[in-house]
Order: structure tokens, then sequence, then C-alpha cells
């Protein structure tokens, strides 16, 4: 294989694997975001307390009265239905089944590229001898 076209491949190679860790890093922060929802609401399903510092965005916190647990849930394209507690945990826990899968997949394909480099490595060397 010309020299010139491995490094080709090679540099495709490392542009999908860029684009692939980027992808890992989006996920991985949306795990984390959603754990941390999950452990918020679960410390809200256990407290007795009325009032509770509620974040309006950027940090901005606002001390207000809770006057029941339901809560109003985007559940896609912007719909806003009630749901109690449970039933919000539960979402949460699919929502975390599914960003797990493509993480998976995203680490399948990572893997399968860097085999990919490897053998295009190999050849290369073949080739020199």
């Amino acid at each position: 294989m010309p020299k010139e076209e491995v490094l080709f491949k090679l540099a495709v190679f490392e542009q999908e694997i860029n684009k692939l860790e980027q992808q890992m890093q989006l996920i991985e922060q949306q795990v984390l975001e959603m754990q941390s929802l999950y452990s918020g609401l679960k410390e809200l399903e256990k407290s007795k307390e009325k009032q509770m510092w509620a974040n309006l965005g950027k940090n901005i916190f606002i001390k207000t009265e809770i006057l029941d647990k339901n809560l109003l849930v985007d559940i896609g394209n912007r719909t806003f239905v009630k749901k109690n507690i449970t039933e919000t945990l539960k979402l949460i826990e699919e929502q975390l089944i599914k960003l797990i899968e493509v993480k998976n997949k995203v680490m399948g394909k990572l893997q399968e590229i860097q085999q990919q480099m490897e053998e295009v490595i190999m050849e290369a060397q073949r080739g020199e001898k």
C-alpha cells in the first residue's frame, strides 16, 4: 500500500475517532445530569419539607413553597404532562438505559475503528519489508 494512501486512511480514522470521542463526552455529560436529577427527585420524594430552593437556571435559586409533589414533565416535542415523582423516576431510568445503550454502540464503533487502524498500520509495515 502506498505511503500516501496509508497516511490518508489514518487521517480519516483519526477524524472519525475524534468525532466519536466528542459524542462520548456528550453522552457521559447527559448521563451525569440524569443521575443528578434522579438523586434530587429521590431526595424530594423522601422530604417532608414544605419549602425548597428551586434552580431558575445558571445557578440562580429562589425559595419556593411545595404545594404538591406532582411534576410537569416534557415527554418530547415540547409536550408536557403531569407525573408524580415515581413515574418521573421510571422515565429517567428508561432514558438512562437508552443513553447507556448509545454509549455502548459508540464505544463499539471506536474499537472497530481502532482495530481497522491497527490493520492498516500492520499492512503498511509488511509492505515496507
